[in-house]
């Protein structure tokens, strides 16, 4: 059974140095916990922060949408604050993850995800046959510090994939379901009110009703590992856990923990590091949403790396929450939106004619998953990676899925 979370008394002056491993997720008196954030002299990107416990007032979302207009124009990255659910509650979600993934290899891949159908809901982890043999030109799999396994939505559309998960979830359903549940009513819906707002669409709900909690749909919550690496290996990985892409569905939610890794790709093509804000979610756009949009929100380009030298001993594991349209709804360019009409994305839709019947967002979802799991993607994203120069962000290679160009970056 999950014990409810503890936090230790760190004095914040203390560097990471002082700080053993053992403390950082847990030990069965302390199930989780965190560390001090890196000391090093990194270039943190300026983001905004959202405080969504204003969205209710009268003009709060109005507000929260003036705020936020930039932001999802020109970054696809933010913050938000005071969300509604209290820390002890992430925490424990934290503590429950490093449960599962503490889980004897051969019990985790019991669960194992179908990857090679395009599935992702289960477990993904480097010694599954899948990645197991997939290694870039300087012999180095880039996925072997990476676990993760992913819950989708508790809906009839899941009922028989739920009657089978590890059992630190079992044992923790009830809490499982309701942080899901409440990820969508607390934090999902009041977003999408803010983008359709940003978009100035008549109708607000508009975003909300494509993203209907009970209809199917691909959303899921993900817990996730990224096992620290030797010095040596950091080397033939060039830095990289996770090479530079973009999500694919509407929005991703990532809950603050403290291992500093993320970086998004700044206007001026360099990379910047996501600071772990304490008491908050760091919030990114994704292709979906962009697409609906017109491309005026922005799917962040986004990487994770080798943490600093004062946290490189860690492992970084990670809660976070992925947010896409229903299933049956067409992956196309929202209509009447007077700041698209002002950006004359409409006349570019017609300048480029008319085209068959748009896909679904099940068909995008289906494909996308098939790409990325696909060996002839991972081995050229791998080999991108071991020999790419990480310094930049410009475009290794784009493809297309779907119709559907994709890029990717070192």
């Amino acid at each position: 059974m999950l014990v409810l979370c503890q936090r230790f008394p760190f004095n914040m002056s203390e560097t990471t140095a002082n700080v053993q491993p053992s403390q950082i997720y847990g030990t069965k008196e302390h199930p989780y916990s965190t560390l001090p954030e890196t000391k090093e002299n990194v270039n943190w990107a300026d983001l905004v922060s959202l405080d969504l416990s204003t969205f209710d007032q009268p003009g709060g979302k109005e507000a929260l949408a003036k705020q936020l207009n930039d932001a999802v124009h020109n970054v696809g990255f933010f913050y938000i604050v005071n969300f509604g659910f209290a820390q002890e509650e992430v925490d424990n979600q934290f503590a429950l993850g490093k449960q599962v993934f503490d889980l004897p290899f051969e019990e985790k891949a019991k669960f194992a995800a179908d990857h090679a159908n395009g599935g992702y809901n289960g477990y993904t982890g480097p010694e599954l046959p899948h990645f197991k043999n997939q290694a870039g030109a300087n012999g180095f799999q880039r996925r072997s510090n990476v676990e993760v396994y992913n819950i989708p939505k508790f809906t009839e559309q899941f009922k028989d994939w739920h009657k089978n998960h590890p059992q630190p979830i079992r044992d923790n359903w009830d809490s499982v379901v309701d942080f899901g549940k409440r990820i969508h009513t607390q934090i999902i819906e009041k977003l999408l009110v803010i983008f359709a707002i940003v978009l100035e669409l008549e109708d607000q709900e508009y975003f909300v009703k494509r993203h209907r909690y009970d209809q199917n749909s691909e959303d899921h919550l993900r817990y996730m590992k990224y096992k620290a690496r030797s010095s040596e290996e950091n080397a033939k990985a060039n830095g990289l856990y996770s090479g530079g892409h973009t999500d694919l569905g509407s929005v991703t939610l990532l809950f603050r923990q403290p291992v500093a890794a993320l970086q998004v790709l700044g206007g001026d093509n360099e990379w910047q590091w996501v600071k772990p804000l304490p008491g908050s979610i760091t919030v990114n756009i994704a292709d979906t949403l962009q697409i609906l949009s017109g491309e005026y929100l922005k799917s962040s380009v986004h990487r994770v790396v080798s943490p600093p030298p004062d946290q490189a001993s860690f492992d970084r594991l990670g809660v976070l929450y992925f947010v896409r349209p229903n299933n049956d709804v067409l992956v196309e360019v929202v209509e009447k939106s007077p700041v698209l009409s002002a950006e004359g994305v409409y006349d570019r839709v017609a300048q480029q004619g008319e085209k068959e019947t748009p896909i679904t967002v099940k068909t995008w979802v289906a494909e996308r998953q098939k790409h990325i799991f696909s060996r002839n993607q991972q081995e050229r994203y791998q080999q991108t990676i071991s020999s790419g120069n990480t310094a930049k962000g410009g475009v290794n290679f784009q493809t297309d899925v779907a119709g559907i160009k994709v890029k990717y970056w070192t």
